[in-house]
């Protein structure tokens, strides 16, 4: 498995901010299924997936897709009572640290319930 990938399920298991800064690039982009515009740097990007990881309850992987440098994580995760799933989009630059990273979710109403919850937490308009 990709050293990257490994330590993202490392994180996955027991979240820790230093193991985000190892992986992640400095110019990475994260793309929110909430917010139309992408989110741009290391420091950004790990305060979301720190919040985030306090947000999901019961997160786990159920899929995983590789192709060269480009990961598809599928997930599912309970907020509240309902249960949501969705995708981690990564994409490892040449140096194997995470250039780019997407999430996708569904149902709406769970999305809407993570938006709501998140937003509590972060301000990140537009």
């Amino acid at each position: 498995m990709n050293q990257t990938l490994s330590l993202w399920h490392q994180f996955v298991a027991s979240p820790n901010a230093e193991i985000l800064h190892e992986i992640f690039a400095d110019e990475v982009q994260f793309h929110s299924p909430f917010i139309w515009k992408p989110k741009d740097g290391k420091a950004v990007t790990t305060l979301i997936l720190m919040t985030v990881t306090q947000v999901f309850q019961n997160f786990r992987y159920v899929r995983e897709i590789t192709e060269g440098n480009n990961f598809c994580l599928e997930f599912e995760a309970n907020i509240g009572d309902l249960t949501l799933r969705g995708v981690d989009l990564i994409r490892l630059n040449e140096a194997g640290k995470i250039i780019d990273f997407e999430v996708m979710i569904r149902p709406a109403n769970a999305l809407q319930n993570l938006g709501m919850e998140m937003s509590k937490r972060l301000n990140l308009q537009g």
